[in-house]
């Protein structure tokens, strides 16, 4: 599961903006997260991905599909030390997968319900600290890979001041779990933010992001367990690309809306075994319900 890198990410408040109104077509601004305490905001978000093998001794395996919708709530708690603090409240999620039985993750999504994850922000949306709580029963075997995306959702914000076909490049760790994949370093990939328009309508800005997401072309190098536990030395190759917007209003601090979508095509090969190639689609939206 990747999210569409903002679950638990607002939008800017503090904007300088330059001499123009209208459409801002000249104007610069100064993006800082500044987010007012107490703003609570109600997110619905819809995720459908479709893997296929597509190369390699497995490839006449059908497709498989699933389509994820989680919904919920982002309240900004105040100073913290260093930044910000926000804490996001999984309302619900549900589930849906052709080959998989009827009420077989049930289980795990009950235990997801009313979770938590407690993230503070620098004034640049680093991430500073990012932790779950709120789990009943036994742990949600998600929890680990919505850990690990929560922190690859923030994209620090530019330095300096931005107008309309200005860019910036962010480097994140991929929620994919290297420790578990045994890979020799982190799985990194790379994001251009661009800025596609700057709406001035009376008190509210609205900045309209382009997002664009690669991976690296280097092979990276995994340690597997081949017959008698014999370590094995395997490579990893990522290819394809994410691509979409996003949508700010800088009155209400929140994103508005996002749809991210595109191909990721993943090379897997061990010595003296056949190479297998994996592509998976997706495509993400996320909404802002309700804002208080």
């Amino acid at each position: 599961m990747v999210a569409p890198r903002s679950l638990a990410r607002a939008a800017t408040v503090l904007v300088t903006i330059g001499a123009c109104r209208g459409g801002a077509s000249g104007a610069k601004i100064t993006l800082r997260y500044h987010p007012p305490t107490g703003a609570a905001y109600h997110y619905s978000l819809d995720q459908q991905n479709a893997m296929r093998i597509v190369g390699g001794p497995m490839s006449a395996l059908p497709e498989q599909t699933f389509r994820m919708r989680m919904y919920y709530t982002q309240v900004v708690k105040g100073p913290a030390q260093g930044g910000v603090a926000v804490t996001v409240t999984f309302d619900s999620t549900s589930l849906d997968a052709p080959g998989m039985g009827p009420g077989a993750m049930r289980p795990a999504l009950d235990r997801m319900r009313g979770m938590r994850s407690d993230v503070v922000y620098d004034d640049r949306m680093h991430v500073l600290s990012a932790a779950f709580t709120g789990l009943t029963g036994a742990p949600s075997p998600v929890t680990e890979q919505l850990g690990s995306s929560m922190k690859s959702m923030a994209f620090p914000l530019p330095e300096g001041p931005v107008g309309v076909g200005d860019s910036w490049v962010a480097e994140h760790e991929l929620p994919l779990g290297h420790q578990a994949l045994n890979a020799s370093g982190p799985l990194k990939s790379r994001t251009k933010i661009t800025v596609r328009e700057i709406q001035i309508a009376g008190a509210d800005t609205s900045v309209l992001l382009g997002i664009e997401t690669s991976f690296p072309e280097a092979p990276i190098t995994l340690m597997q367990r081949g017959e008698g536990g014999a370590q094995q030395t395997g490579t990893l190759r990522l290819s394809g690309n994410l691509s979409g917007e996003q949508l700010y209003s800088l009155q209400r601090s929140a994103q508005v809306r996002a749809m991210m979508g595109g191909t990721i095509t993943m090379k897997t090969g061990t010595t003296g075994q056949p190479e297998m190639t994996m592509a998976m689609t997706q495509q993400t939206s996320l909404q802002l319900t309700e804002a208080k």
